[in-house]
């Protein structure tokens, strides 16, 4: 961050280039697509980005003078496609570059200043579930300008808060040329690339996905992102292979395991699985043990006239813990008063500061997050099960 960073050396030859809109596109537009095709593919190396995206900043890293789309920092960016063939699922594919001193779980510099934490989102114009939603870190080294918490991210869980090493899941790490000194006068890389891949259920013919850095990331040379190697997929039921009972129980056997790439691609694979999976979670999921009678009365302290009680019941709520989240969602969802909606909003946030340390209610967490992705009425049922109503 600017307070606590000597110099950033971001070796573009003194500016990143930006190229020229000419070439052969390399975009398949869906018009001439069907179902098990691909829909959309661009590398950026002749092609620029076309009107389906929001944006056209096409950079070059100072290694392997390697094209992406880019860099952003907090700039939503967006990928419309419509005309899309008759589909039951689209997969998108592509690669995530994190660019120069991102320093993922810090919220406080060495000089006291608020920063981060440095996050990244993808999701789906429309879905309540991000594909992403985690904070990324290039700070693999020890300096003495770099905190503990700076060294570390919470991708790739799928759950909010979790704290693993720098660079986790990063399929090339230092690769693309960028470079940062410290205070210790010590040049290293700081940039690193992820491979993400996500099927989604889906049939309509417009999709459009977003993607965009937190409000925590400072100026584009100091922290940036870039995409390359997009590819949209329209597939049918032909191309998606169903799951049945052996696959679901091997997959959800890797939910809590030690491998986190494989956990969250669990993870997507399930979400795929539509009701399917949602009947199976059924007898997966521990059941929570909920009060729901203290909860009724916390809920309706939150909207009483005496503030103190409004404090406490805020509280109360936050210390019930992660099995009244989905009670808290449906509260949030029926909430008329807007004071009530942000303390039940601020209630779920705490719980996704703090994800559960028991490896079961951690199961359990990203389960109840599985049935929310499958987002259908039978897997609402399943989670109203689950959580006791």
């Amino acid at each position: 961050m600017t307070d606590r960073f000597a110099r950033l050396i971001l070796m573009f030859n003194n500016s990143l280039r930006i190229v020229a809109a000419a070439g052969v596109a390399l975009a398949i537009f869906a018009t001439a697509a069907r179902a098990g095709s691909v829909v959309y593919s661009n590398d950026f190396e002749n092609a620029p980005p076309g009107k389906e995206w929001s944006a056209d900043k096409v950079e070059v890293t100072p290694k392997d003078n390697r094209h992406f789309l880019g860099g952003f920092t907090t700039d939503k960016l967006t990928l419309k496609l419509d005309k899309l063939p008759k589909h039951k699922y689209v997969r998108i594919s592509l690669e995530l570059f994190i660019i120069a001193t991102w320093d993922g779980n810090a919220t406080v510099s060495s000089h006291g200043a608020r920063i981060g934490p440095d996050v990244w989102r993808m999701g789906i114009e429309g879905s309540h579930v991000l594909l992403v939603d985690a904070s990324f870190s290039n700070m693999d080294f020890e300096s003495r300008s770099v905190s503990e918490e700076a060294m570390t991210q919470s991708y790739p869980s799928v759950l909010s808060g979790e704290v693993f090493p720098a660079k986790t899941g990063a399929a090339e790490r230092g690769t693309l040329g960028f470079e940062w000194a410290s205070s210790d006068s010590v040049l290293r890389p700081v940039d690193s690339v992820y491979k993400l891949s996500f099927l989604i259920p889906h049939d309509a013919a417009e999709i459009q996905f977003s993607f965009q850095g937190a409000e925590g990331l400072q100026p584009a040379d100091e922290e940036c992102w870039g995409l390359d190697n997009v590819k949209v997929e329209a597939l049918d039921d032909a191309d998606v292979m169903r799951l049945d009972d052996a696959a679901m129980r091997k997959l959800w056997e890797t939910i809590g395991g030690h491998d986190l790439v494989a956990e969250t691609d669990a993870f997507w694979r399930l979400a795929a699985g539509g009701d399917d999976v949602a009947r199976f979670l059924r007898d997966k999921v521990k059941r929570a043990g909920v009060d729901r009678k203290q909860f009724g009365k916390y809920l309706l302290a939150l909207d009483g006239d005496d503030f103190q009680s409004r404090e406490k019941a805020t509280q109360g709520l936050k210390e019930m813990g992660p099995s009244i989240e989905t009670l808290l969602r449906e509260a949030i969802d029926k909430a008329d008063s807007a004071e009530v909606k942000l303390r039940l909003e601020a209630a779920l946030k705490e719980m996704d500061k703090v994800p559960p340390a028991d490896p079961e209610m951690r199961r359990r967490a990203i389960g109840m997050k599985l049935l929310r992705a499958i987002g259908t009425p039978e897997a609402a049922n399943v989670a109203g099960e689950l959580s006791g109503k």
